[in-house]
Parts: structure tokens; C-alpha cells; sequence
């Protein structure tokens, strides 16, 4: 389902239609209009359940990759903004500018050497975590991103990653999609909830990271719930 806005959009009631699961996308780069998504199915992420090949851990225990939280969010969305065909809009840009100013909107940075080589962005709200872009300046720059964001999540008990639309990327790295119905009442369950969207420990990804991330026991329940909706 779809419905198009012409109208600004105050932060207030970008956060209720995420509570409805409803959220923002821009027609394109160069049009400020702005249309609200409903998907019939969702694509998800099991929170510890991220799918990690072995080469990209072998990678990581190879490199220094470090990662830092809401260290610089405007970069990070132009960033996941500039490429050909995008749907982050100067009206998206603008109102996930405010929601981070709020507290909302976070954002992750991937870094190497001291170079910043991807990242992503999304909105907590309860314990459920809303991905909305990401982008890769090097090789693995946004999975090593989706790495970090699991291993918060997972560290904060959140209960639900939503990655909006099924790809084939996603899919390699555990996504999975289900029902409208059953992603409602997910985040119904989960919205009332309060917790944290930072690391007290160091931000780098190592091992114990990556446990975290692809642990195997599954927080969500989402299996548990499957049959009841």
C-alpha cells in the first residue's frame, strides 16, 4: 500500500506511522515529494540470527575495522544518498536530520584506518530497530555496518530488525520476510519498551562482536509467533 504526501511532515507523526508500520520513501533524488510505504510482506532480520560468511569473518579478524554510533549521521545519509538512483530525497534528508536531533535516528560508521568506508542509518523506536539505508565506500563497508548494528541490538535486548524489502543481499545475510500481521504485532508487542542504542564496550569488530551478531540462541521469537497470527 501506498499513499503519496505533499505536505511537510513533522517528526511526530513520522514516529506514529513507524509504530504502525508505515514509514517514508522519496520518489527521487531530484522530486521532494514524499510517499508512505505499507508493504503487504516484511523483510526481517532475527535479532542475533545475521548470517556471517566466512570469508567476511576472516576479513574482519584480518583487519582493524572499528565502528563508531551517531558520530557523524549527516554524512552518513548524504553518503547513502549519493548514487545515481536513490530515493533519499532533501525532504528525507531533512526529516531524518530531525529525528536524530530527537533522539530517534541513528546512524553507524564503519571505519578503517581511520577512514570512513560505509555505514548506515535507521530509527529506534522501543525495541525495534527500523534500517533504512547503507552504503559502501570500499568492499564490505555496509555489511561490516550491518555487523555492528546486530551486535547493539543484540546487546541491548532489542527484539526486531526490520530491513523493509527482501534482496539477495539481505537474504545472504539472514533476512527473512513475513506476514504484515505478524510484523504488526511484533512491534506492537515491542513498542512500549525502552532501551538504549549505544556500546559501553570498545567499538571495534572482533570476535566476541560477531558471536553476538550470529549468536544461536533467537531473541525476536518470531518462529514462536509464526503459527499465532
Amino acid at each position: 500500500m501506498i499513499s503519496h504526501s505533499h505536505t511537510p511532515i513533522n517528526p511526530e507523526t513520522i514516529i506514529n506511522l513507524y509504530r504502525n508500520g508505515i514509514f517514508p520513501m522519496g520518489d527521487h533524488k531530484d522530486n521532494d515529494q514524499i510517499f508512505w510505504c505499507n508493504p503487504i510482506t516484511r523483510a526481517v532480520i532475527p535479532i542475533s540470527k545475521l548470517h556471517i560468511s566466512r570469508s567476511l569473518k576472516k576479513l574482519c579478524f584480518k583487519k582493524n575495522f572499528e565502528f563508531s554510533i551517531n558520530n557523524d549521521f549527516s554524512t552518513i545519509i548524504s553518503n547513502c544518498a549519493n548514487r545515481e538512483e536513490t530515493w533519499i530525497n532533501k525532504s528525507i534528508e531533512n526529516i531524518y536530520n530531525k529525528l536524530h536531533a530527537l533522539g530517534y535516528a541513528h546512524s553507524i560508521e564503519v571505519w578503517e584506518e581511520k577512514k570512513l568506508i560505509g555505514g548506515l542509518y535507521g530509527v529506534a523506536i522501543g525495541k525495534v530497530f527500523f534500517a533504512e539505508s547503507m552504503y559502501s565506500k570500499n568492499p564490505n563497508g555496509s555489511k561490516i555496518a550491518l555487523i555492528a548494528l546486530m551486535g547493539i541490538l543484540a546487546f541491548h535486548k532489542f527484539s526486531l530488525l526490520d530491513v523493509q524489502f527482501m534482496t539477495n543481499h539481505l537474504k545472504t545475510m539472514g533476512a527473512q520476510e513475513i506476514s504484515r500481521s505478524l510484523f504488526l504485532y511484533l512491534v506492537k508487542k515491542s513498542n512500549a519498551a525502552k532501551t538504549k542504542f549505544e556500546m559501553s564496550s570498545s567499538c571495534i569488530i572482533d570476535k566476541n562482536l560477531i558471536n553476538i551478531a550470529e549468536a544461536k540462541s533467537l531473541v525476536t521469537g518470531i518462529r514462536e509467533f509464526k503459527h499465532q497470527v
